[in-house]
């Protein structure tokens, strides 16, 4: 048993070593993050920004965050604040993550990091000036399936990895994109359903297999009033050899379940990093293929609030205690990977033509 005043002692050290948390953004993004970060060790949430001070008011109340700001420079004045969690429209990125990197907090932002290589480079390049640390949130890295994957491409047990088959057939309706004017544009989204939903299943393809290295796209707006894409295929070309094939989509009624498909000359494994599942696996040193997980379904939530969340949580905590420990989690190319084959799968549909990168 230890005594009251030890106790008290080591109280005293865990607030002292806890993470403080900024939120710029009062959206949906946001609001995971409020929820998911409670549930970090070593992390606490100590304000939140929006331009509407009502907005980051209301914000406050229902995830019972200390502050609340709608001026940016109180907000990052702020001595005790040590990271900031950007959870804005895409296009959005770079100003807050510029203004933050210069206030020296460390910085976390929603995928994608930014609507282009150029201006995602702007951020890292920030970063490194001011000496603080960039996360981006690809949460589904860090799910079972994708685990149980890399594991099984790293030991061997798949052979040689030679197809890659990656839908993300996805719907929403008409006023996913008529209640937010940012989205399905340009200057703000930075494109449609490849940036904003299908840009979680290229980052994890390329940290499972490893990078793209040629593109060629097409894409269509087939169904919404939107400036960019709501249906997208591609073929890549992966460094190690392999092919893929992509298909993304905003317009696909009802919505299908996404799926990474990981062939090689030993076996194969199909995943769902979102619901954290491992729909398929055989390999040929063992006799029997998996079984098809018992709460499987092919359709997929029409609203992004339904999706699981533990993923959020789960890179919280490794970026929490990466940040604690003071060792470095993420590096540039880890940062501009998917930003890159984006970028890339865009011109080659602008341009027909295959893309190298």
């Amino acid at each position: 048993m230890i005594s009251l005043r030890v106790y008290e002692t080591m109280e005293l050290e865990k607030r002292q070593k806890a993470l403080r948390f900024g939120i710029i953004g009062a959206g949906v993004a946001a609001e995971t993050h409020a929820r998911e970060l409670a549930q970090v060790g070593g992390a606490s949430l100590i304000s939140v920004f929006a331009r509407d001070l009502k907005k980051a008011a209301a914000f406050a109340e229902t995830y019972s965050v200390p502050q609340y700001f709608a001026d940016l420079a109180a907000f990052l004045s702020d001595p005790v604040l040590d990271a900031v969690i950007i959870t804005t429209p895409n296009g959005l990125h770079l100003d807050y993550a510029l203004a933050a990197a210069k206030a020296r907090k460390h910085v976390i932002v929603e995928k994608p990091l930014e609507i282009n290589e150029a201006r995602a480079r702007r951020i890292i390049d920030a970063c490194k000036a001011f000496e603080v640390r960039l996360f981006v949130i690809y949460q589904r890295r860090y799910s079972a399936a994708a685990a149980q994957a890399l594991d099984d491409i790293t030991c061997g047990r798949i052979g040689k990895v030679i197809l890659i088959n990656i839908v993300d057939n996805q719907y929403r309706k008409p006023s996913y994109y008529q209640n937010d004017a940012w989205r399905g544009t340009h200057a703000v989204e930075g494109g449609g359903c490849v940036i904003t939903q299908s840009t979680h299943l290229i980052d994890l393809a390329q940290y499972l297999v490893g990078r793209i290295r040629s593109v060629f796209a097409r894409t269509s707006t087939a169904y919404h009033s939107i400036e960019t894409e709501d249906v997208a295929a591609a073929t890549f070309e992966f460094e190690g050899g392999a092919i893929g094939t992509f298909s993304s989509s905003t317009a696909a009624y009802p919505g299908q379940r996404h799926l990474l498909t990981i062939s090689g000359t030993k076996g194969t494994i199909i995943i769902n990093g979102e619901h954290d599942q491992v729909v398929f696996r055989r390999v040929e040193a063992e006799s029997r293929s998996s079984e098809l997980p018992a709460d499987f379904s092919f359709s997929d939530p029409v609203d992004p609030r339904l999706y699981p969340t533990t993923g959020q949580r789960k890179q919280l905590q490794v970026i929490t205690d990466a940040l604690l420990a003071n060792n470095e989690e993420q590096g540039a190319d880890y940062q501009l990977s998917t930003v890159r084959v984006i970028d890339a799968l865009y011109r080659s549909a602008a341009s027909n033509t295959v893309v190298d990168l």
